[in-house]
């Protein structure tokens, strides 16, 4: 009896396990966090774990004084659905801020910041 529910146990946890990480996280940026890229940087990069769906994902890119840089909305990569592009201008030098919101092809949702600072 005790084997048998330790086997039922471990059945359901096997068949919830991979739902609980399908999930498109940020894996790399670029900009990447705590660099340095040129003031003449004209966008941003996101790679996530999973393919995301665009048109329900949201970049911002602000710096300190809150003023947005993003030019654009967040669109696929073309032949990566896994990666978003996003147009910016910077004004100045400084720390810009980027948050993010994406939702995965398989509909959850995740979100995230990270830093970077623009040079001259």
């Amino acid at each position: 009896m005790r084997r048998s529910l330790f086997a039922g146990a471990a059945m359901v946890m096997l068949a919830i396990a991979p739902a609980a990480f399908a999930h498109a996280y940020l894996t790399t940026s670029k900009p990447s966090a705590g660099t340095t890229v040129r003031l003449d940087t004209s966008s941003i990069r996101l790679s996530f774990t999973e393919a995301v769906q665009p048109e329900f994902c949201a970049v911002t890119v602000v710096d300190g004084m809150g003023t947005h840089a993003e030019t654009g909305k967040p669109e696929a990569v073309p032949g990566h659905d896994d990666e978003l592009t996003v147009p910016v201008h910077f004004q100045m030098a400084g720390k810009y801020i980027v948050t993010w919101h994406a939702l995965s092809v398989d509909t959850h949702k995740t979100h995230g910041t990270y830093s970077f600072i623009v040079g001259n």
